[in-house]
């Protein structure tokens, strides 16, 4: 039989026998998903923060220095993984026996992701449907669930801001309001004295209305992760309605999903661009962005800002959650993809900076109104979106369409990740089980048992105390582990699999006029040396330094702290107990050589279409004959 006949049956028995299995259908659907998955809401309230702490406009040169060499390579590598293989992380593993397991772990850790992160998503739904009102809820205190030490009037009439740390001058109270040692009549002061007889000098310690609106209102938030308290309905209902939008946006496929994100993945940017140009002429805004990008060239001799940049870029770009490589596994083969890893991942990085040019304007506002220092002012995570910024709004006129657009922006970037963060399970399941996706009811049956199991999963971030369980999972579970799921793969791939090995299969992919120029040769430096040592040193150091959380003045109590470390060692579990079943099968069943699990596997890791299988046989030197395509 000819060549080209036999190519021509290769390709029909492939249609046959994969024809279920979809692949992006528009030419920008698995780069605009990709970009949408790996920026999200860490973009907008944790990057700006981490600016701020770690020395302004100087934690630009160690994050960018991370990203081109961590980074970038380790997402074309995940790329890589799932396009030659066509599978997602579960099945996609096979070119070293031992390391099979780092699929598993990429799900493991994806699932506690999905758990905190559909919650926030259902706080922004939450807001974004109360900000349809001509006044907002949270603009004026309210006794009904404002504190003693609320403030809704910043005018110079009514308001100071003093720092009141003379203890000897000055007496501070729980109330947050700062008075002079001695009462009008000369004795001395206390807290409990009649305020009438008290000189005031101004407040230590003000909250917006918006932050007792959140934690007394919306969560109704407990003492401490330890009173967990009741069900708050509205939380509930907020994020099942979350997980009904999630269900909608996947159980189609990606033929659906991939035409999603031609709107979820842009329309954010043009909502930031608003946000931006409203922000850029307040008052005060420069001092903000200035307060952002001011360098302090002293902070690069602190390790903690070089461990800072490679933890958020390794987190913004979604490395080792097992979502890039469940979206290329959908690429046709010979997607070049690396151009989408270089493009996707300077993009996030530099929407990461632009969003803080951004958010510090409305911050640099919120100073010039309130007459706080920029940094009393400044908040990262749940606290930059749902309570500073919501305040900032409330100044500006129409507080509500600024409301609407900024919890719509943040609804939006949340969905992105989050159908990427759900597909990573089914297209796993999927691939684990095809039968599943040859038949239509099957299929939807399985997503829909996912999205209800992680739902009931998260049912628990619905409590009063949930928001200290967001903050738990979100420390624990992304944690020291991730980093080393990340050195192993680059490990499996460079020092087991083999440089030329994969480069080979690269070449299949992207073409060898690329992957024979001697700049390729930087990608062999960064897997080989670079990721792996730096990520093991990343990992050593964040385990040591790994304490009890503390969320402002509250210390998680010991079990906590217990049940955290295990929750981060049971996202290496899949690695591990693979990797030991393996062992303990090869000495005590099948009595094959232990080194065999070090050796590539090139029986199983290959691509799907039978044509490129061939292809990979004949660049590997491997003789045809020995491809048995009724096994496969």
């Amino acid at each position: 039989m000819s060549s080209e006949n036999l190519k021509n049956q290769n390709d029909e028995e492939y249609e046959n026998k994969n024809k279920k299995r979809e692949t992006w259908t528009g030419k920008f659907d698995f780069v605009l998903s990709a970009l949408g998955y790996a920026v999200g809401l860490g973009n907008v309230w944790r990057f700006p923060y981490l600016c701020y702490r770690n020395g302004g406009g100087v934690f630009f040169i160690p994050y960018f220095i991370f990203m081109f060499l961590v980074g970038i390579p380790l997402v074309f590598l995940e790329l890589g993984v799932g396009q030659f293989t066509s599978n997602g992380p579960l099945t996609s593993w096979k070119m070293i026996p031992i390391f099979r397991g780092i699929g598993l772990s990429m799900n493991i850790v994806n699932f506690y992701a999905n758990l905190y992160y559909n919650m926030i998503i259902g706080y922004s739904l939450y807001y974004l449907v109360i900000s349809f009102r001509s006044n907002l809820p949270w603009k004026d205190c309210n006794p009904l669930w404002s504190s003693p030490n609320c403030v809704d009037d910043y005018s110079q009439l009514n308001f100071r801001y003093e720092t009141c740390d003379d203890f000897n001058r000055t007496l501070r109270c729980d109330n947050g309001k700062c008075f002079n040692i001695s009462t009008l009549t000369g004795q001395k002061a206390n807290c409990s004295t009649n305020q009438s007889d008290l000189d005031l000098i101004g407040w230590w310690n003000p909250t917006f209305p918006s932050q007792d609106y959140w934690n007394n209102q919306i969560l109704k938030k407990s003492n401490g992760i330890e009173e967990s308290g009741i069900i708050v309905w509205q939380i509930l209902v907020s994020l099942l309605a979350a997980w009904i939008i999630a269900w909608c946006t996947v159980v189609k496929g990606i033929g659906v999903s991939g035409k999603i994100v031609y709107f979820t993945a842009l329309f954010p940017y043009v909502v930031l661009l608003i946000l931006g140009i409203r922000g850029w002429i307040l008052p005060g805004a420069s001092l903000g962005i200035e307060f952002y990008i001011k360098p302090d060239f002293s902070k690069l001799s602190d390790i903690n800002v070089w461990t800072d940049a490679a933890s958020q870029i390794f987190f913004s770009l979604s490395i080792a959650y097992g979502g890039l490589t469940s979206l290329a596994s959908y690429n046709k083969f010979q997607n070049n993809i690396m151009r989408d890893a270089i493009v996707v991942s300077i993009s996030n990085c530099l929407t990461s900076v632009f969003a803080g040019f951004i958010i510090f304007s409305y911050m640099g506002y919120l100073s010039h109104v309130t007459g706080q220092p920029v940094n009393q002012v400044v908040q990262q995570g749940q606290g930059l979106a749902f309570i500073v910024y919501p305040y900032a709004v409330t100044t500006i006129p129409p507080a509500p369409l600024w409301a609407i657009l900024f919890f719509f922006m943040m609804l939006l970037l949340g969905l992105d990740t989050m159908m990427t963060s759900v597909e990573i399970t089914i297209t796993s399941i999927l691939d684990f089980f095809p039968t599943l996706r040859s038949r239509g009811l099957y299929k939807i049956s399985a997503i829909t048992i996912i999205c209800l199991v992680q739902f009931i999963a998260s049912i628990n971030f619905s409590l009063q105390s949930g928001t200290y369980w967001i903050e738990f999972v979100d420390y624990y579970a992304g944690n020291w582990a991730v980093f080393l799921i990340g050195a192993l793969e680059a490990i499996s791939i460079s020092w087991f699999y083999g440089l030329n090995n994969f480069k080979k299969d690269l070449s299949l992919m992207i073409g060898e006029k690329i992957t024979n120029s001697k700049l390729f040769y930087g990608w062999f430096v960064s897997w080989f040396f670079i990721c792996p040592v730096y990520l093991i040193t990343l990992t050593v150091l964040t385990f040591i330094n790994t304490k009890p959380l503390e969320i402002g003045s509250y210390v998680y109590p010991r079990w906590a702290h217990i049940l955290g470390l295990l929750m981060s060692f049971s996202t290496l579990s899949g690695s591990l107990f693979w990797a030991v079943w393996l062992i303990i099968r090869n000495l005590f069943i099948t009595k094959e050589p232990v080194i065999n699990l070090f050796k590539p596997d090139f029986d199983n890791w290959k691509p799907v279409k039978k044509s490129d299988q061939i292809r990979a046989k004949i660049i590997h030197g491997l003789p045809r004959e020995e491809m048995n395509f009724e096994k496969f």
